[in-house]
């Protein structure tokens, strides 16, 4: 069999990989730890496997290894942990596999944000004011804080995945306290930040996408977040356009070669109109959710992922075709409970790359309407 992919979770993102590949005859398989997931409906799907826990996701690629299957397939993992795992054991998983996560020593620097704004500062990419505080006495004695602000985990799944939020909100220093007190329960406090808000809803993000390896850009485009779930600190975007900003691929650029990166990534962005500086959020050492409007831009991520890593081809461009990306569900759901978002709800279809919908896969479509009201219990 061809040399495939082997993809670390099917909901959105995994989906779309596994279209992607499948669309350019490359074989795919699929692990989650949910069944409840998308990917696996998909007519490009070839296996399902369901591990336990992230250590099981582990032990099972390397079963395969003992059982000589999938040899040479190339692993994308499509969540932060996920990530971690498999770049923290990358000489391991490389002996037989393919692996598309970096060293963990630069992924770390992407991982953890801390890491990401000390590379920022020390390059002159601009980011919000950030404080890291060192115990909670550092934090009683800082009197520069401009309020409202929002505590932030430097290493986000853990904090998500207890809170279901990405920040804490805090409009003084008694609430700042407040939520240092309940975030120090859960977190390491060296993991805690407290940063300013830059103020604006979604249409003020922006990201730069990149393959980026050797040093230079081999594929990127970028583009703007107008609207997301949730609307504030939304965790996942629901519609997006393809822009043309020059300042998000070079602020971009410059922090992937400072930190020496190579593979997939976004860069993330929020425009602060106090300013007029675009200031950097964090960098996705990964594929994103909204990573198929690549298909609509014509911009090859995928595949020049893979042609590198598998055949060591080259696959470089420089432009892309004005595009859009839509969740449908979540999208229209969006637009029925946030009233700013309905002046922007017109876009062109035909230029529209949809995250789920696919007349030529209808089954994941289904399922998700099947599966919407266990994903509602389960956030």
């Amino acid at each position: 069999m061809k040399i495939g992919v082997i993809v670390l979770g099917g909901h959105v993102q995994g989906l779309n990989i596994i279209r992607i590949y499948g669309r350019n005859n490359v074989p795919s398989i699929l692990l989650d730890k949910s069944s409840f997931n998308l990917g696996k409906h998909s007519k490009y799907c070839n296996k399902f496997y369901k591990y336990r826990d992230d250590n099981d996701m582990l032990n099972m690629l390397l079963e395969f290894e003992k059982k000589e299957k999938y040899k040479g397939w190339l692993i994308l993992p499509t969540n932060d942990l996920q990530v971690k795992i498999v770049s923290q054991n990358r000489k391991l998983l490389n002996r037989y596999f393919r692996v598309s996560s970096d060293r963990w020593s630069v992924v770390e620097k992407c991982y953890n944000k801390i890491e990401t704004y000390k590379v920022a500062t020390s390059i002159s990419v601009p980011m919000p004011f950030t404080f890291f505080p060192a115990n909670r006495d550092k934090l009683i004695s800082k009197d520069d804080i401009k309020y409202p602000c929002i505590i932030k985990p430097a290493v986000m799944h853990t904090f998500y995945n207890k809170f279901k939020k990405k920040v804490f909100v805090c409009r003084d220093k008694k609430e700042l306290l407040k939520n240092y007190d309940i975030a120090v329960e859960i977190i390491p406090k060296e993991e805690i930040m407290v940063q300013d808000i830059v103020p604006g809803n979604s249409t003020n993000e922006y990201s730069a996408y990149f393959f980026y390896t050797e040093g230079r850009v081999f594929n990127y485009m970028l583009v703007r977040r107008k609207r997301q779930h949730p609307a504030d600190f939304g965790n996942s975007a629901t519609f997006i356009e393809s822009v043309d900003i020059e300042e998000l691929k070079i602020y971009g650029e410059k922090l992937l070669k400072e930190i020496d990166y190579s593979g997939i990534c976004e860069v993330e962005f929020k425009y602060d109109k106090r300013d007029g500086i675009y200031k950097v959020l964090e960098i996705n050492p990964r594929t994103w959710k909204s990573h198929a409007i690549s298909e609509k831009a014509e911009v090859p991520f995928l595949m020049s992922l893979y042609e590198k890593m598998v055949n060591n081809k080259n696959i470089i461009t420089t432009t892309y075709k004005e595009s859009y990306f839509r969740h449908i569900l979540v999208d229209t759901l969006m637009i029925l409970v946030n009233k700013e978002y309905r002046a922007t709800r017109f876009y062109d279809k035909k230029k529209t790359q949809y995250a789920v919908w696919d007349r030529k896969d209808i089954l994941p479509a289904i399922y998700e309407l099947i599966y919407f009201p266990f994903n509602i219990v389960k956030r």
